[in-house]
């Protein structure tokens, strides 16, 4: 299995908060950016969270819905 780890990333945000999510599979601190992506031609997904809440972000990096979880993990194992 490659990826962060084998399951989601619970991560809180707030109502206003803007995340740097890695999408380039790169990071050192996934799932968010660390600026390894720097010559790959790939961005981060920015996002500005409009309300608190819980996430569930990818950890294995093959999800379809990336930064989140779509369950591709539990096909990996």
């Amino acid at each position: 299995m490659t990826g962060w780890q084998d399951h989601p990333f619970g991560i809180s945000v707030k109502k206003g908060e803007s995340v740097a999510f890695c999408m380039c599979n790169n990071s050192k601190n996934g799932p968010y950016c660390d600026g390894s992506h720097k010559g790959t031609g790939i961005t981060p997904k920015v996002i500005t969270f409009d309300k608190d809440d819980t996430i569930r972000a990818c950890g294995c990096q093959h999800s379809k819905n990336r930064p989140y979880c779509d369950g591709t993990h539990k096909s990996l194992k």
